[in-house]
């Protein structure tokens, strides 16, 4: 069974929805990841306070690099995403510009043709209407002489 355009397009529309959701569900699952992180570490650092200090910062310098390197990862996942979009709309576009054109050339052949047909028939009712009036003139010349006969001779 195939699809038709229009449902290739809504497919894709929909996964493009579903994966932005995915995104924005995990920076949220991430935000709060982090917030209880951040939380926890706090928690700890206020219980462990004076005993290993160097174990807290090391863990508060993972943590910062853990959420810039979850910061610059969903920044390039919406870039990328971005970009996806943009080059299936100016797809989009390209397509639907091109039938467009593609119907207008159909359409102007279809004319040039009735145009061309109307010419024709334009030139027979020409033909036969100069015919016609050529006979009339004919039977006019021949009325005319019955005419002069009929009533000159008299």
């Amino acid at each position: 069974m195939e699809m038709t355009e229009p449902q290739v397009w809504t497919l894709i529309g929909v996964f493009a929805a579903v994966m932005i959701g995915a995104v924005s569900l995990l920076l949220r699952q991430n935000d709060r990841t982090l917030t209880a992180l951040t939380g926890q570490s706090q928690n700890t650092l206020a219980v462990l306070t004076g005993q290993n200090e160097n174990t807290l910062a090391s863990l508060s310098r993972q943590n910062e690099n853990t959420l810039a390197s979850l910061s610059r990862q969903n920044e390039n996942t919406l870039a990328s995403l971005s970009r996806q979009n943009e080059n299936a709309v100016a797809g989009l576009r390209n397509e639907m510009i091109a039938r467009f054109d593609g119907f207008q050339m159909q359409f102007d052949a279809r004319f040039d043709l009735l145009e061309n047909k109307f010419d024709t028939l334009e030139d027979k009712v020409d033909t036969r209407l100069g015919s016609i009036d050529r006979r009339l003139e004919e039977l006019d010349k021949e009325v005319a002489n019955l005419a002069t006969r009929f009533w000159g001779s008299s």
